[in-house]
């Protein structure tokens, strides 16, 4: 009696591996837009929370926090949150730093601040904070974290996000 060997042949190993080929060429670039949809969320997601941060400590030490932007719209951008003893001046001294985020936390991501100024201040009065938005981009994505002169701040994206309101 023969025994049959079990196994591939090298012809059934060389298809087998071009077909794996051919499946993973054609799930490459979806992986790579979740990727950049994921990344762009979380980035928007920590700034969100910064910012609703910011009005909680301006509320609760009754002083004004202060948002101060640099590098707005450039790849090597950074944001930090802070009690300072100028509200307007994110030069001067810093009377204590509470959060910050930078273009390190999330590479190839641009982050562009729309207001007036550098800076936006959360004051401990509802009325107070000025109108505007923070723009993140990562490649075809583009998603605003919203504020308004009622306190108010949300994230909406005009490029359809799964799971973000459209603005």
């Amino acid at each position: 009696m023969r025994v049959g060997q079990g196994g591939l042949s090298f012809i059934e190993l060389l298809v087998s591996l071009v077909i794996l080929t051919l499946l993973a060429s054609l799930a490459l670039p979806n992986f790579q837009r979740l990727a950049q949809q994921h990344r762009i969320r979380s980035a928007a997601s920590m700034l969100y929370h910064h910012l609703q941060l910011a009005r909680s400590e301006a509320i609760k030490r009754n002083s004004a926090i202060t948002v101060c932007f640099s590098g707005s719209g450039t790849p090597n951008w950074r944001y930090q949150i802070a009690q300072l003893t100028q509200a307007s001046d994110c030069e001067g001294q810093v009377v204590q730093l509470i959060e910050q985020g930078s273009a390190k936390q999330f590479p190839a991501l641009m982050l562009s601040a729309h207001y007036p100024n550098p800076y936006l201040i959360f004051k401990p009065r509802r009325t107070s904070l000025a109108a505007g938005n923070i723009t993140l981009t990562q490649g075809p994505y583009h998603l605003k974290v919203r504020t308004w002169n009622n306190g108010i701040i949300r994230t909406c994206s005009e490029s359809r996000l799964s799971g973000v309101t459209l603005c």
